[in-house]
């Protein structure tokens, strides 16, 4: 700081001070320990009717009816004996005789050379007293609960509506409990500005659901601060809330059901469907293996007879065979589709009997294919037909197979350059996976979702019946089928059979 700097000057003019006084908004004296008036501003003597010299040396008793000056001289000597200050609302009659509505703040002050002075402020409050009452009256009139509450907790002022939620004019200890419960629940209220949604209730009155909404402490011309509370009932708003919440839930319930009945439906009429193809399928399959049975020996005979002859017809004749060894797999699908004959199930250890089938398996598969096992059920025991459960795995293997290399014979055509067949076993908590998985080019949605329909099939040479047995043998098990696929990462069809014999239809053996 700079020491020669000139310091501010304070305005110590009494003069200017004086007239500074005169011409605040607001009505100032100062009064001695008698309790007469050694200073009155401008505003204050308006409002008494008296000019200053006619105030001075004199006390209220000389202006205002005894009542009144009574009232003032008991507020100014406890302001003088105990230095707190007081403020309060009072009327103060003017020289016409008419009572004013005055807020009053008084304070005692001590000064240097020992004397003692009161000093007080007055406000008016006749207009904001008619501005209450209009607020009153209209408050009587709109369909919410009004509530003013002061901050000591007095309730001032209440309107019909909420008088009679509390249970009537006279409930002023019903109306206290109320605001007592709303504030144990919500401790900001009525203090702050808040809004939320309550349940109030008195004895004889009804339980009401309502949305309290508090101003929060204001100044509105009193002594102290309050708080102008609504109270809009909403019990039937919610009464409506729950009855709209019942409809949808109904609808909802009836929606489900719908769609449980046409779900039921479907099913039934698949099922007569299912029943028939399967008839028709069965009698087919009897019908084509007995005529290819003859087709086989002839071409066994007929390999035979030219075997050694140099007529160069062994590639004709490996097509041959491999019709009948097609035809025959066809023929295994439809009776394994149509087939309802009873499992004969017994308990055997699965990875062994597995790991014996993929052997045989594997060299029937084209050379550029590897096949993989990861078995892992311990030597575990499980109950199955082992004729069903075979010809459901070499069914998916044969798909993977033919998804991945299809006849094996044009790497162009592979679906991977490494193509690979994973098949694995895993024990679950009631229940073994049998899974294979491939890393071919997978199935799109539209496919996925289809690919448990009979006859349902994207090859050019396929019944579209594969699928259908694999599940129709799982099913038979008391098991399931569960496929996964993303287009261009390759299936994985996964069977679930139960640890314990829970098939449909099976013997013990």
């Amino acid at each position: 700081m700079n020491d020669d700097a000139v310091p501010p000057r304070r305005l110590d003019d009494p003069h200017v001070l004086l007239s500074i006084l005169d011409n605040l908004p607001t009505s100032i004296f100062v009064k001695d320990e008698d309790l007469k008036f050694v200073y009155s501003n401008d505003l204050h003597c308006k409002m008494i009717g008296k000019p200053e010299n006619l105030l001075l040396g004199k006390c209220d008793a000389d202006f205002y009816p005894e009542a009144e000056a009574s009232g003032f001289l008991a507020h100014d000597q406890e302001v003088i004996s105990s230095g707190r200050e007081n403020c309060s609302e009072e009327l103060a009659s003017n020289d016409s005789g008419m009572s004013l509505p005055v807020l009053t703040r008084k304070s005692r002050l001590l000064a240097p050379d020992g004397k003692t002075y009161l000093i007080g402020t007055n406000t008016d409050l006749t207009e904001i007293k008619k501005r209450e009452d209009q607020y009153k009256a209209l408050s009587e009139t709109v369909p919410i609960g009004v509530i003013q509450i002061d901050e000591d907790g007095t309730i001032s002022f209440s309107n019909p509506l909420a008088n009679a939620y509390c249970g009537g004019d006279g409930a002023n200890e019903a109306r206290q409990e109320m605001i007592e419960r709303i504030q144990s629940q919500h401790p900001e209220f009525p203090g702050k500005a808040c809004k939320f949604e309550t349940e109030i209730w008195a004895l004889g009155v009804p339980r009401r659901n309502v949305i309290a909404i508090s101003s929060g402490w204001l100044w509105i011309g009193r002594a102290q601060r309050s708080a102008i509370v609504s109270i809009v009932d909403v019990s039937e708003m919610t009464e409506l809330r729950r009855i709209n919440d019942d409809v949808s839930r109904l609808n909802r319930d009836l929606a489900d059901n719908m769609k449980r009945l046409k779900e039921a439906q479907d099913e039934l009429v698949k099922k007569g469907r299912m029943e028939q193809l399967g008839q028709l399928t069965a009698t087919v399959a009897h019908e084509l293996r007995n005529p290819l049975g003859a087709v086989r020996t002839s071409a066994f005979l007929l390999e035979r007879k030219i075997k050694g002859k140099g007529l160069d017809v062994e590639a004709q004749i490996e097509r041959i065979n491999k019709g009948i060894v097609r035809c025959d797999n066809i023929i295994t699908q439809l009776l394994d589709f149509s087939r309802n004959k009873q499992l004969n199930c017994h308990p055997e250890n699965l990875d062994s009997w597995l790991g014996t089938v993929l052997e045989e398996e594997a060299k029937k598969l084209p050379a550029a294919l590897a096949i993989t096992c990861d078995l892992g059920l311990d030597g575990r025991l499980i109950p199955f037909d082992p004729s069903r459960l075979q010809r459901a795995l070499v069914n998916l293997i044969s798909n993977a197979s033919e998804a991945l290399v299809g006849q094996g014979d044009d790497p162009s055509k592979f679906a991977t350059a490494e193509p690979v067949i994973s098949v694995t076993t895993r024990l679950e908590t009631d229940g073994v996976i049998i899974e294979v998985k491939d890393n071919g080019p997978g199935m799109a949605p539209e496919v996925l979702s289809r690919i448990r329909e009979p006859l349902f099939t994207t090859k050019s040479f396929g019944t579209g019946l594969g699928v259908p047995a694999i599940e129709q043998i799982a099913l038979q098990h008391g098991g399931r089928m569960d496929v996964t696929s993303v287009l261009g990462e390759g299936a994985c069809f996964a069977i679930w059979l139960p640890l314990e014999g829970q098939s449909t239809d099976a013997v013990a053996a």
